[in-house]
């Protein structure tokens, strides 16, 4: 099943030590989707 992006606005929040937000947001660059927010945080 293939997630549809087109169209869609998202808040992409990564992890310090899991996967980076700029990371996620390059795997979704061509995903049709607007990226709204961005963020890296330290989650303890």
């Amino acid at each position: 099943m293939a997630l549809d992006f087109k169209g869609k606005k998202l808040i992409i929040l990564g992890d310090r030590d899991g996967i980076p937000g700029p990371a996620i947001e390059a795997c979704l660059k061509n995903s049709g989707a607007e990226i709204i927010f961005n963020t890296t945080e330290c989650f303890v």
